[in-house]
């Protein structure tokens, strides 16, 4: 088992004339960082070179629950809200998924990370920073990655997040009331004008 961290801030953007490594020679942590690094830069062109053809691609749960179970589920509020949520097959189900994501948001930077990796699995843990197009705000987001190679290519991509705070990035208005140990949470705690604005 292996273990290994990016010791730095947002991944570094290749130069000009500059290749990635072959996929095949990659460790597990390169190629997650490679991938990321590809997201920031809204490049789809690498999904060929990284992903496999029949790739189980899920993004914090299925809308539809799992035969046996399997895969997490994610309710449909939470699907409505947030449509690109859900398991996405095959390469051209991951080019959909991140053109109807960036239709909606960036991701501007990644903290550190930690990838543990065994045979052909690997796990990644750490945080990005997402700005959503559509209120302009900006929200640190905890993540998790489990990932499966066969024969180099990735075919099991799972990812999950802290939805809560995606939601809060795209809030329009409104208060969420959330009750915990006998006291009511209004959230955000005191909306801005603007928010009061958009709220009527």
């Amino acid at each position: 088992m292996g273990c290994s961290s990016t010791a730095g801030w947002a991944a570094r953007k290749l130069g000009k004339g500059e290749a990635l490594v072959s996929v095949s020679t990659q460790s597990n942590s390169e190629l997650i960082a490679a991938y990321l690094e590809a997201v920031m830069r809204k490049d789809a062109s690498v999904i060929e070179r990284f992903f496999a053809p029949d790739v189980e691609y899920m993004v914090n749960g299925t809308p539809v629950p799992h035969p046996l179970g399997v895969l997490p589920p994610i309710s449909p509020e939470c699907h409505a809200a947030l449509p690109w949520f859900g398991v996405h097959r095959g390469q051209e189900g991951v080019k959909e998924f991140l053109t109807h994501m960036h239709r909606n948001l960036e991701v501007t930077a990644f903290g550190p990370r930690e990838v543990i990796s065994e045979g052909n699995k690997a796990a990644a843990f750490g945080w990005f920073r997402l700005r959503a197009l559509s209120s302009g705000r900006t929200a640190d987001i905890s993540y998790s990655i489990r990932m499966e190679l066969r024969d180099g290519l990735i075919v099991k991509y799972h990812f999950l997040e802290n939805t809560f705070d995606v939601a809060t990035a795209f809030r329009s208005g409104g208060e969420w009331l959330l009750e915990t140990d006998g006291t009511e949470h209004p959230v955000p705690s005191k909306a801005s004008g603007a928010e009061r604005t958009l709220a009527k």
